[in-house]
């Protein structure tokens, strides 16, 4: 199913937001938790950041190719 010029925009910006969520909950486990964070949850939270980038950016290579709408 091929979703709309704004419901396109509306998930890139969910996937924005949870991007950075993600980004700061990884960075403040790495860097100031006391708590031991076991090697596979690291490569986990790593490979779950690369597949929101890849999908942020295939979403707006298709909102930069859609004609505008609005």
């Amino acid at each position: 199913m091929e979703l709309d010029r704004a419901s396109l925009k509306a998930r890139l910006k969910r996937l924005k937001e949870d991007l950075e969520d993600m980004e700061e909950t990884t960075g403040f486990n790495l860097l100031h938790s006391s708590a031991h964070i076991p090697g596979g949850q690291v490569r986990q939270d790593a490979e779950d950041l690369e597949e929101l980038k890849k999908e942020i950016a295939r979403i707006e290579k298709i909102l930069s190719g859609a004609p505008d709408a609005e």
